[in-house]
């Protein structure tokens, strides 16, 4: 047993270790059966904007579907490519992983379906990123193909409350790391920016004994931007997207100003 003094990482080096540990099908968003079915209406092969460490895009490829995944992120897709190196050939040979950036990237193939999903587009913080990934994004879809991506929808009470709370921290998960039953608990401490229209996230891992004794403890930060409504939709217009749909909740429900999330459903508007 090794008590660590408190590390810090940049990037996500830390968050991608405990990724797959914290997001169960018990706390990540009920995202893949949506994912799923845009897939499965989609005229050719799928593009996934930040995949991580292949949360959706495992269950697309084992569901039939050929998939490229992008992430910038080097440790999300270590993780990922040891995951995948696990499944049964015929679905290592539907996925394509490459490493890249979501604003800059250019590949070769067009795709009938391109997602971002669980908030991937918030990591871009500058309003010029966000246009030259929706205007790749539009470059890459089929003339039949569909982009589906969420965010959430800024909900100012909440970041009012944010403000004042600053500086601490929040549990929000804990899990079971391993057959020594060490606990993993994660909190939070966020800062909003409201002038930025930014979240400054840093979280904080703890690794417990059975006994519950902290052994060691990780800190990584994290920005996302958010945006309004009215600014994504005008946002996807400019980058020659138009909406098909737009729902508030996976449920589709209404995208009203009650809703928690933003998820659009777009095709290339035509020349």
């Amino acid at each position: 047993m090794v008590d660590h003094e408190l590390a810090t990482a940049n990037g996500y080096s830390v968050t991608a270790r405990y990724y797959d540990d914290v997001y169960t099908e018990q706390t990540a968003p009920v995202d893949q059966p949506f994912y799923l079915h845009y897939a499965e209406q989609a005229p050719g092969a799928v593009l996934e904007l930040g995949c991580g460490t292949g949360r959706v895009t495992l269950p697309l490829a084992r569901a039939g579907h050929r998939i490229t995944a992008l992430d910038l992120a080097t440790d999300m897709l270590a993780i990922f490519k040891r995951k995948l190196a696990q499944e049964p050939a015929d679905v290592q040979e539907r996925v394509s992983v490459v490493r890249g950036d979501m604003a800059e990237f250019e590949l070769a193939e067009r795709f009938g379906l391109v997602i971002s999903p669980f908030r991937a587009f918030q990591h871009l913080l500058e309003p010029e990123q966000q246009r030259r990934c929706l205007e790749r994004v539009a470059r890459h879809l089929q003339p039949e193909g569909r982009f589906v991506f969420n965010a959430f929808q800024p909900n100012l009470r909440y970041i009012v409350k944010a403000q004042e709370l600053a500086g601490t921290f929040k549990q929000v998960n804990q899990a079971t790391l391993d057959d020594e039953n060490r606990i993993l608990r994660r909190y939070v401490q966020l800062t909003p920016h409201p002038g930025l229209q930014r979240h400054q996230i840093l979280w904080k891992y703890e690794i417990c004994d059975r006994f519950g004794k902290v052994v060691e403890t990780q800190l990584e930060e994290m920005w996302l931007r958010w945006f309004y409504r009215w600014e994504a939709e005008y946002l996807l217009e400019l980058s020659g997207l138009a909406i098909v749909e737009a729902y508030g909740g996976f449920d589709k429900r209404p995208l009203d100003e009650n809703a928690a999330e933003l998820i659009y459903i777009c095709r290339r508007k035509e020349s």
